[in-house]
């Protein structure tokens, strides 16, 4: 498990440098926190991000798909509720990491 660091960007700006994707990565999320994922795979891929805990009818709560694609540049605003309460960090899986990169961006 790898987790995603943190750009921060600045008055002058920000170099993004996206990394290769990995198999079950985690990232900060919150209030500012971002994902941006670029797909440059030929086909669409998912993204899910696990969302513990339960609804208010008492059954799990459903994981968060992204369907990102081919080619295209997203941000995915990564929220308090992906937060696993063991670690505070969202838990992310990839459908498939060839040619996917991302990095974690705090506005």
């Amino acid at each position: 498990m790898a987790e995603i660091p943190v750009r921060n960007p600045t008055f002058q700006g920000l170099n993004l440098s996206l990394q290769a994707a990995a198999a079950n990565d985690t990232a900060k999320c919150g209030p500012g926190y971002s994902l941006l994922v670029n797909n440059g795979s030929g086909g669409e891929i998912d993204v899910t991000i696990a969302v513990p805990g339960n609804t208010s009818y008492g059954v799990a709560a459903p994981d968060k798909v992204f369907a990102v694609p081919a080619g295209q540049l997203w941000e995915i605003p990564l929220l308090a509720v992906y937060a696993d309460p063991t670690d505070g960090l969202a838990h992310i899986t990839w459908e498939s990491t060839t040619t996917v990169t991302r990095v974690v961006v705090r506005h």
